[in-house]
């Protein structure tokens, strides 16, 4: 092939080819998005001083202790010894148990409202059963059956009861009690000592524990017949002073030692009197639902322990109107034996539960 012929083929070829691409559909190109906007590199933040940061943290824990309800503070109601898991749940009891104050509210509204006088001792109550160890569900249940204990009054004829304190007074205690009992023995002396300090009214009836004390009934006889010549609490307190020693000879030598004529007192200690009087007070406390000695009833309310003996005593004369109650006083450190004429006798401590 001659060269120009050859020259005009490679045109040609060419050619065609660039019509070939132009027909083949030629994919769109959008334009590039625009570079995004560059961010400033992240600042780190600045150091706190080691002084401030301690300063910012005792802030915020005072915060939080601030809005904590477990460390809110109880009118009437010492919380100090308990730990914060305690005071949380002493809340919990005072915010869902309804007060027995006759009004429409729980334990902590009546606190805070200061008109309930029960309302404090039952959160002491509580306060006493959480130190104890008791958990919440225990502790609510022996709440409840408090609360029933305090709102039981009791209907007593004291008509024939000997008497410590004045006729009239605004606050009358029964004591159900037995000679033969140690735990009555140990309470007699802080008995007194609570009639003398709050001014009240305490009639003693018999409660003779006969299975358990084989002297009780004899030795109540004896003290009903001393009654009858005026000298019960002569014979009351020489009956504890010398207990267990209760057999009829020691007893005799009791009230020839307070003055007693013999024969009389004899006859009445024999007598079906002297034995229905007992049955008669017995009977009373049975009723009263008395199932220990001693057992007390303020103005109607049970205690069974010297200390719920004061308690309730104060609450009753609060209740009465009394503004200037005395302080209350150590119960736990009142001499727990009357005089036996013995200075040597080592003095006892008062009872905490009842026999």
């Amino acid at each position: 092939m001659s060269i120009p012929r050859l020259l005009i083929a490679s045109f040609l070829a060419v050619a065609l080819l660039g019509c070939d691409k132009a027909a083949e559909p030629q994919p769109q190109i959008k334009p590039a998005a625009p570079a995004p906007e560059a961010r400033p590199p992240a600042t780190p933040p600045a150091a706190v001083p080691a002084a401030e940061g301690a300063a910012a943290e005792k802030a915020a824990d005072k915060a939080t202790a601030r809005a904590d309800p477990a460390k809110d503070e109880l009118p009437g109601v010492d919380t100090k010894d308990l730990d914060p898991s305690e005071k949380k749940v002493l809340l919990e009891i005072l915010d869902e148990q309804f007060c027995p104050c006759g009004k429409s509210r729980n334990f902590r509204a009546s606190l805070s409202a200061g008109d309930c006088a029960l309302a404090s001792r039952l959160a002491r109550f509580v306060v006493h059963k959480l130190q104890q160890g008791y958990g919440k569900r225990k502790i609510v249940g022996l709440l409840l059956r408090e609360v029933e204990r305090l709102n039981t009054v009791a209907r007593v004829d004291t008509s024939k009861a000997p008497r410590l304190g004045p006729a009239d007074a605004k606050v009358s205690v029964v004591v159900f009690s037995d000679f033969e009992c140690p735990f009555c023995r140990r309470a007699a002396a802080p008995v007194k000592k609570l009639q003398q300090h709050y001014k009240v009214a305490v009639y003693y009836l018999h409660y003779p524990l006969r299975a358990a004390h084989p002297h009780a009934e004899g030795a109540a006889r004896a003290a009903w017949a001393a009654q009858q010549q005026g000298k019960f609490w002569e014979m009351h307190d020489a009956l504890f002073a010398h207990a267990p020693e209760l057999d009829w000879d020691h007893v005799k030598d009791y009230a020839k030692k307070i003055g007693l004529d013999l024969a009389r007192f004899e006859a009445d200690v024999k007598g079906e009197k002297s034995k229905a009087a007992v049955d008669a007070d017995y009977e009373q406390g049975r009723k009263a639902g008395v199932d220990g000695t001693p057992t007390y009833y303020v103005n109607g309310r049970r205690a069974e322990t010297i200390e719920q003996l004061q308690d309730g005593i104060r609450e009753q004369l609060g209740i009465a109107g009394v503004k200037d109650l005395p302080a209350a006083i150590d119960v736990s450190a009142v001499e727990g034996d009357l005089d036996a004429g013995d200075p040597g006798a080592a003095p006892e401590t008062v009872p905490t539960a009842a026999h």
